[in-house]
């Protein structure tokens, strides 16, 4: 509600049912250049004030249907109301009338007739009053930078909410709401940039909501929407969702465009708590799991997610004496040079021996510190424990291998990061040339100029760098090519399925091509199993990281793997080929049988799989010419097979085993897998014998090539 003044000419309400009386009243006060308006019963009344709020009411007692009284306990009860000054005019001269008069919450009592002068005056008292309160009261209620409420008002109006609905019914909903990444607006652009994107989110945020509801900011990067009367849940989740589009629209900060999002977590009274404090809290810890969820979104309160607050409180706890009690550790994952098998590389993972927990890997407490904001005390204890490592191997005469590092944002864009990691090297005496700082294709692209300089001022003093789990973060190849990073670190996701997808396979083909004509070497990480590592050399992969080769290991067994010297037997990399190579996929045992037993097929290397996973996995591994395969394979059949095939292994040529002759499923097949053939069960064995001699003559001329481009 605005502030009344004489200045800023205030509005009055009248009301009363004798409309001689509200005449009078009305012209004396616009007399003296207030805005008035007249209501003749407490129903009008009630219309008048919702349509726009009075700064001051005259209010008669005696009136049909709702008396001056009622009227006043409504407005005193409303959380939007209660502070509009009530004087009662009346001919009612007798104490307790006046005494209910005040206890309903009226601020004043004049008896009819009254004299002009003497209403002049009170009003104009009031009024004066009521400014001075609204101002000390703004200003000690709400936020000096946005102008919203503050928490302190905040809690006022949530009680206020919360004690309305427990009287009358209905129901209070809070959205607790946290800006993401907040912290590096403030490193990246100072804080006048920050407090630039604070107000810009303030502004969105109320126009995502009713005027009735309070948004308040309660510290940092964190608001807090109350919505009155919100008994729909998918009302109050499309306003969440207007909230989460509507801050997400870019901001320009020192002429760059940033897009903002926020995490917003949701209660509501009375299920997810009776009281301001718990309801405050549940929004509280749901939006912790809209956090964990990836950010950008809202999530609902749950029963369960108060453990997990606790849980979660309870680990940040932990988290903030670890350092002091030494409890983190190091453990290194060997990186492979697939040209020799050799290990030329170990990656430091950090572990934190929890004394409670046992041993808990990064993902189950490095968001944490990123929330608690220790992030960069833990990142700066990893680079200096790995350098410190390097020299005791270095002491015990073992092969000096580089150790890579994952930094974090925080971290990296933390003033002077380059200096400090310079002084570690000076400290503990290792090369710049044995770190590696792994950095993630998202974390530079957030600001590929700044980015730029840092990785500058690193590769200065002769720092490795490298782009970890590239692939999912959107470079803009402009400025890729102007990062001086050594190598490109393939993300696992790519990694997992590359045997039996093709647009997997693509992209891994995409960035070794790349990567290759920017001069950068090619590592992957997340390699399981031999056919993956196959497949990989042979696209011409540089590198490899998985546990394939070895997992993480603790500072004892990757020593004792350093001193051993142990290597990765060349013969297991790249797809080999030896003369003529049959693959059958069939899942009927009779059908393998038969053909295995088949003497004309003496001249071929016969190899059987039951389904097309197990195929995947031999063309991974080894070249194939011919593929016959049944059309009703379980889990994949077999046109899917061969339209991944298809464009995974263009060289091989299709054979399609069918029980019918089905006209639409013959064109599928062609079409989708480019089948050679078809042969019907059960087969005749000279009809089979000529097909697969020329599916082979086809496969050693390449002819079918040209057909499938």
């Amino acid at each position: 509600m605005r502030m009344a003044s004489d200045d800023d000419t205030a509005d009055i309400l009248v009301v009363d049912d004798t409309s001689a009386d509200c005449h009078l009243m009305a012209a004396i006060l616009a007399a003296q250049g207030y805005r008035v308006r007249t209501a003749s019963d407490g129903r009008h009344a009630l219309q008048e004030i919702d349509s726009v709020a009075p700064d001051l009411i005259l209010l008669d007692i005696n009136m049909p249907d709702m008396d001056g009284f009622e009227l006043c306990r409504r407005l005193k009860q409303s959380l939007q109301y209660a502070s509009i000054p009530v004087i009662f005019i009346s001919v009612s001269d007798d104490t307790d009338t006046k005494v209910a008069a005040f206890s309903c919450g009226g601020i004043d009592y004049v008896t009819k007739p009254y004299r002009v002068a003497e209403i002049k005056a009170r009003i104009h008292a009031h009024l004066q009053m009521k400014r001075a309160q609204d101002r000390l009261g703004y200003q000690a209620g709400h936020d000096p930078l946005t102008g919203l409420p503050n928490r302190s008002l905040l809690v006022d109006r949530l009680h206020q909410a919360v004690s309305f609905a427990e009287r009358y019914g209905g129901q209070v909903a809070v959205a607790y709401i946290d800006l993401d990444n907040f912290k590096t607006v403030n490193d990246r652009f100072g804080h006048k940039a920050g407090d630039q994107m604070l107000v810009a989110a303030a502004s969105r945020l109320q126009t995502c909501v009713r005027e009735s509801d309070t948004i308040a900011r309660i510290g940092g990067d964190e608001f807090v929407i109350v919505l009155y009367d919100q008994a729909d849940e998918h009302i109050a989740a499309h306003a969440m969702q207007r909230i989460l589009d509507s801050i997400s629209t870019p901001v320009l900060l020192d002429g760059f465009a940033m897009t903002p999002t926020c995490s917003i977590g949701f209660a509501c009274f009375p299920d997810d708590g009776l009281d301001v404090d718990t309801l405050l809290r549940n929004a509280d810890a749901a939006m912790y799991r809209a956090k964990e969820l990836g950010r950008n979104n809202f999530q609902s309160y749950t029963s369960e997610l108060s453990c997990r607050m606790n849980e979660r409180m309870a680990l940040e706890n932990a988290l903030r004496s670890a350092l002091e009690r030494d409890e983190f550790e190091l453990h290194y994952q060997p990186s492979i040079e697939l040209r020799s098998g050799r290990v030329i590389g170990l990656e430091a993972l950090i572990r934190w021996r929890h004394p409670e927990l046992g041993l808990l890997p990064p993902l189950h407490f490095i968001p944490v510190a990123e929330e608690a904001g220790l992030i960069e005390q833990i990142g700066d204890w990893v680079v200096r424990a790995a350098c410190k490592q390097h020299q005791r191997w270095r002491q015990m005469q073992l092969p000096q291998i580089p150790i890579g590092i994952n930094i974090s944002a925080n971290q990296f864009l933390a003033p002077g990061f380059p200096q400090s990691v310079a002084a570690v090297l000076r400290e503990t005496g290792v090369g710049a040339s044995q770190l590696e700082l792994d950095l993630k294709e998202s974390l530079l692209m957030r600001d590929p100029i700044v980015s730029i300089r840092v990785l500058n001022e690193l590769k200065a003093f002769g720092v490795g760098l490298a782009i970890d789990d590239f692939g999912t973060g959107f470079s803009n190849l402009g400025f890729l090519k102007r990062f001086p990073i050594d190598r490109i670190k393939l993300d696992p996701s790519f990694v997992r399925d590359i045997q039996s997808q093709p647009d997997d396979l693509a992209v891994a083909d995409a960035v070794i091509a790349m990567a290759h004509s920017l001069r950068l070497k090619v590592a992957v990480e997340g390699v399981e199993s031999g056919s993956q590592l196959a497949l990989l050399a042979d696209r011409g992969c540089d590198e490899m990281q998985g546990d394939y080769f070895s997992p993480a290991l603790p500072v004892d067994l990757c020593t004792a793997l350093l001193r051993e010297n142990r290597i990765l037997q060349i013969e297991k990399l790249g797809r080999h080929q030896s003369g003529r190579t049959l693959l059958l996929v069939d899942d009927n045992k009779d059908t393998r049988h038969a053909l295995s037993g088949m003497s004309h097929l003496a001249g071929y290397q016969l190899l059987q799989v039951p389904d097309a996973q197990a195929a995947f996995d031999v063309l991974a591994a080894q070249e194939i010419g011919v593929i016959v395969c049944d059309q009703t394979l379980a889990g994949m059949d077999g046109v899917e097979f061969f339209s991944r095939v298809r464009r995974m292994y263009p060289r091989t040529v299709r054979v399609m085993l069918n029980g019918r002759g089905d006209v639409a499923l013959i064109a599928d097949a062609i079409n989708r897998g480019n089948v050679f053939k078809f042969l019907c069960k059960p087969w005749n064995e000279r009809e089979l014998v000529s097909i697969l001699d020329a599916a082979f003559a086809q496969y050693e001329n390449g002819s079918h090539l040209t057909s499938c481009a």
